[in-house]
């Protein structure tokens, strides 16, 4: 199985589907999808890092979760996130070091504003050997 994402309009909310051979890979390309609403992602690099703890109820819920958590992080710290990387996954808990450079509106383009990952339509599934999720951003 490929690894990738796609973005789907929807009425006020952008859709996020996400797929990989891994459920690391899964959670890595959402990142991704997230920071590419976010940011120019071709333009940020790995100056600064981030540990990410989070634990959830189940592994959908611990993506809608994560997604927030780095907006978090962007909006709170200020800092572009360009770099995911999954240290544990499982059924509730997340342990991740995330990278990127702080926000410099004179080199980085910002795309536009994500307010949240939600939980409608949100899915996260193992399928035809790999992993497979969907997540409404709220814009």
């Amino acid at each position: 199985m490929s690894v990738g994402y796609e973005l789907v309009d929807r009425t006020a909310d952008i859709g996020v589907r996400v797929w990989g051979p891994t459920a690391e890979e899964v959670f890595e390309q959402a990142a991704l999808a997230l920071f590419s609403l976010v940011c120019d992602p071709l333009d940020i690099g790995e100056v600064e890092s981030v540990d990410v703890e989070l634990e959830a109820g189940s592994m959908d819920l611990l993506l809608a979760a994560w997604l927030n958590e780095l907006l978090h992080v962007f909006e709170a710290r200020k800092l572009v996130l360009s770099q995911f990387d999954l240290l544990e996954l499982g059924e509730h808990v997340l342990r991740a070091r995330v990278s990127g450079e702080p926000l410099d509106t004179s080199r980085h383009i910002v795309c536009g504003g994500v307010k949240a990952a939600t939980l409608p339509e949100l899915s996260l599934e193992q399928r035809d050997g790999g992993w497979e999720g969907f997540v409404l951003l709220n814009v």
